[in-house]
């Protein structure tokens, strides 16, 4: 399993094989694509692999940096050209989100998982104590997510509430390889990524 995300600013690439793991964080605000793929040649090579060798994918789909979405998507779809073997897992960031609060907090209760979207919006997903999503995703703005009830968890990097987590690589890999035993797996021709609104630039139109 090779599993990344470039949602954030942070880009997280894991890679599990025959029981060996090895995380990489790349500072890259991720919109490098170059640096992405030389620290996951680097990766590869130091454990004498190809991609041919790693099994499936797994892929943050957003919402998050509409670049770096843009980045990650191409790259697997790339990694998978002419290999039917691969499939991708899907992981929605809200998901990975949620996953590590159930993680670091163990919630006794339903709770809401926020990320900046700009311009005084964010966007939220609710789910029960079990970690299921009971709400999908959409936009609510500030004075909605600030008044809400319930507990609510953000991004520490973004820290604009009390609670908050850390996306790391091992999250990441572990809620990657619990999907995958779910079968939750596509193609890269049925691989899309969650932008939830319009960029900028269209919304300035």
């Amino acid at each position: 399993m090779l599993a990344i995300s470039t949602a954030t600013k942070k880009a997280l690439v894991a890679l599990e094989h025959n029981g060996k793991r090895i995380y990489k964080e790349i500072e890259a605000d991720c919109r490098q694509s170059e640096k992405m793929m030389q620290e996951i040649d680097e990766m590869l090579r130091s454990q004498n692999l190809t991609l041919k060798d790693v099994g499936n994918f797994a892929l943050v789909t957003g919402p998050g940096s509409f670049t770096g979405l843009r980045i990650g998507a191409s790259l697997l779809k790339g990694f998978c050209a002419g290999q039917k073997m691969h499939k991708i897992v899907p992981i929605p960031t809200m998901d990975l989100i949620a996953f590590s609060v159930m993680k670091e907090y163990k919630p006794k209760s339903n709770f809401s998982c926020y990320m900046n979207a700009q311009s005084g919006r964010y966007y939220s997903a609710s789910y029960n104590k079990k970690g299921e999503k009971t709400c999908a995703e959409h936009i609510e703005d500030v004075t909605k997510v600030l008044k809400g009830r319930g507990a609510k968890y953000c991004l520490l990097e973004e820290a604009f509430l009390t609670n908050s987590v850390t996306l790391t690589c091992e999250n990441l890999l572990e809620l990657a390889l619990k999907l995958e035993a779910e079968n939750v797996l596509v193609s890269d021709k049925e691989l899309s990524v969650k932008y939830i609104r319009k960029s900028s630039a269209e919304e300035n139109l």
